[in-house]
C-alpha cells in the first residue's frame, strides 16, 4: 500500500541489532583489534587553510559472508498509467530495477536516498502540504519530467519500497565506479576488490574526449568541478570530529568495548613495526555470588568481573593529536541514528547483519598492521586521504575465511606476496569494497598534488 511505501524503517530487534566486529583481537591482546577510538575528519578546526595538517575521517561498513543475492523478491510500484512520459520502476520481464532508474537515483547522497537530508526537508514539506490535489493526482505528478524532459529523482525516493530503496543505496555507494548493483554482485561480491572513486571515471572520461577545441574543454573543466565538488561531499552527515568528541563524553565510551586508541609503529627502535594498543586494561574485581551469602560461605564463591575504564576525552584527542595515534570506535551506529539508519537499509539489501567501525587516523600515521577481515567490508573516506594496499589473499586456505588474521610483519608480507593488487589513495567520497580475505593495510597521507 501507499502507507507502506512511506513508511519508515522500523528499529531493529535485539537480535538484529547485534553486530558483527571488523576485526578480531590476537589471542595475546586484550583489546579489540585496531586504532584508537573514533573517527576523526579533516577539519580540526586548526588552520583551516593547511589541509595537509588535517586528520582523516573514516566509516567502514562491514557485512557477514551469507548476504541474500537474490533479486527476485523486490515490491513493484502499481502504476496504471502507460505514459512514456512515466518512470517505470521495475522490469516486468526479471523484476530487477530498470537501469535507468537506478542511474537516476544513485545520483542521490546515502543521506538523501534515507529521507535524512536537511536541505530536503522544507522541499518535502512543501510538496506534502499542497491542497487540491488527490493523493493519486501528487503521486502522478512526482515521476512526471519538468518542462526541460528532467525528472527530480528527489521526488521518487520518496514513493518507492523499503527494498528497491536499500538497492538503490548500494548504487548510490558504488556509482562513482560505473558498476551496477547486478555487475557488483556478479564480478566482485567475495571475488576482488572494487574502488568506487570519482579520479577513475575522470580519466575514462578524458580519455574519450579528444577535442582539442578549446572551448568544450573549458566546458568540461566546469563540469568536473562540479562533479568534483558534489562527489567530495556526498558522504557528509554521518561523522565529523565535533559528532564524535560529543558521543565520547555523552555516552561514556569505554576502553576496549566501545573505542582503542593504537598505532603500528617501531617501539622497540629495532627496525620492526607492530601494533600497540594504549587502552587502559580493565580492572578486576570480585562480585560475590548470590549462592554464596550465608553460612558456610567463603572467598571461594567470590567471581571477578571485569570493569572496563571510561575514556576522557582530552586523554583520547591528546593521543591523537600529540601521539599520532588511531582512534576506533566500536560499533558508532549504536550512537548515531543516521549510521544506524545506514545500516538498517543494507540490512534490507544484503539480507543479514551489517555492523560498523570508524577511525579517525593523523596525517602521516598508521594505526594497524597489515591483516585481513572475516567479512566483507565497505570503506566509506568521509575527510582526509588514505592510502590503501590491497593483496590477494596467500592461498586457497584463507580465500573466503571465517575467522580474521593475526597481524602480519612487513617481511611476511615481502616474502609472501606474489605482487600488490592495489595501491590506492582514497579521497572525501570514495568508496573500497574488500571482499574478506583480502590483505590490506593503510596509512593517511597529505593530498595529492592535482586533486
Amino acid at each position: 500500500s501507499d502507507a507502506e511505501q512511506k513508511s519508515i524503517l522500523k528499529q531493529p530487534s535485539d537480535s538484529q541489532k547485534m553486530q558483527l566486529p571488523l576485526d578480531s583481537d590476537d589471542d595475546d591482546d586484550v583489546q579489540l583489534k585496531e586504532p584508537q577510538v573514533v573517527i576523526k575528519p579533516d577539519k580540526i578546526k586548526k588552520k583551516k587553510k593547511k589541509k595537509e595538517k588535517s586528520n582523516e575521517t573514516q566509516l567502514i561498513s562491514a557485512t557477514h559472508d551469507e548476504a541474500k543475492m537474490d533479486d527476485n523478491n523486490m515490491d513493484e510500484i502499481d502504476d496504471d498509467n502507460d505514459n512514456d512520459d512515466k518512470l517505470n520502476i521495475m522490469n516486468d520481464d526479471d523484476h530487477d530495477i530498470e537501469p535507468e532508474l537506478e542511474e537516476l537515483l544513485s545520483t542521490l547522497t546515502p543521506m538523501q536516498i534515507l529521507l535524512l537530508d536537511e536541505k530536503d526537508a522544507t522541499t518535502t514539506t512543501a510538496a506534502e502540504s499542497n491542497e487540491g490535489n488527490d493523493d493519486d493526482d501528487e503521486e502522478e505528478d512526482a515521476v512526471q519530467p519538468d518542462a526541460e524532459g528532467v525528472i527530480n529523482p528527489k521526488h521518487v525516493i520518496g514513493d518507492i519500497t523499503t527494498e528497491l530503496r536499500a538497492r538503490i543505496l548500494l548504487s548510490s555507494l558504488l556509482s562513482p565506479s560505473g558498476v551496477t548493483v547486478n555487475e557488483f554482485y556478479q564480478q566482485y561480491w567475495g571475488k576482488r576488490p572494487l574502488l568506487a572513486a570519482l579520479d577513475d571515471i575522470n580519466e575514462n572520461d578524458d580519455n574519450d574526449d579528444d577535442d582539442d577545441n578549446e572551448q568544450p574543454s573549458m566546458k568540461m573543466s566546469a563540469e568536473a568541478a562540479t562533479e568534483s565538488a558534489n562527489h567530495i561531499t556526498r558522504l557528509d552527515g554521518f561523522l565529523n570530529r565535533t559528532i564524535i568528541d560529543e558521543m565520547i563524553r555523552k555516552n561514556k565510551l569505554r576502553y576496549g568495548l566501545d573505542l582503542n586508541v593504537t598505532r603500528y609503529t617501531d617501539s622497540m627502535g629495532n627496525g620492526v613495526r607492530h601494533r600497540i594498543t594504549l587502552d587502559p586494561p580493565p580492572k578486576k574485581k570480585k562480585k560475590r555470588s548470590k549462592n554464596s551469602i550465608g553460612v558456610g560461605s567463603n572467598d571461594n564463591d567470590d567471581q571477578e568481573e571485569l570493569e572496563y575504564i571510561v575514556a576522557n576525552p582530552n586523554d583520547v584527542w591528546s593521543n591523537v593529536d600529540t601521539s599520532q595515534c588511531t582512534v576506533r570506535l566500536l560499533r558508532p551506529h549504536e550512537h548515531n541514528d543516521n549510521i544506524h539508519s545506514l545500516l538498517s537499509v543494507l540490512e534490507s539489501e544484503f539480507g543479514c547483519m551489517v555492523g560498523s567501525n570508524a577511525y579517525l587516523t593523523p596525517l602521516n600515521s598508521q594505526g594497524f598492521a597489515p591483516h585481513y577481515d572475516d567479512v566483507d567490508v565497505f570503506i566509506l573516506q568521509l575527510e582526509g586521504y588514505k592510502r590503501w594496499r590491497v593483496y590477494a589473499p596467500f592461498n586457497k586456505r584463507e580465500t573466503l575465511p571465517r575467522e580474521s588474521s593475526r597481524d602480519y610483519t612487513e617481511k611476511e608480507m615481502e616474502d609472501n606476496m606474489a605482487g600488490e593488487e592495489m595501491d590506492v589513495v582514497l579521497g572525501p567520497g570514495d568508496v573500497l569494497y574488500l571482499p574478506r580475505g583480502w590483505i590490506h593495510q593503510a596509512e593517511t597521507v597529505s593530498r595529492p598534488s592535482g586533486v
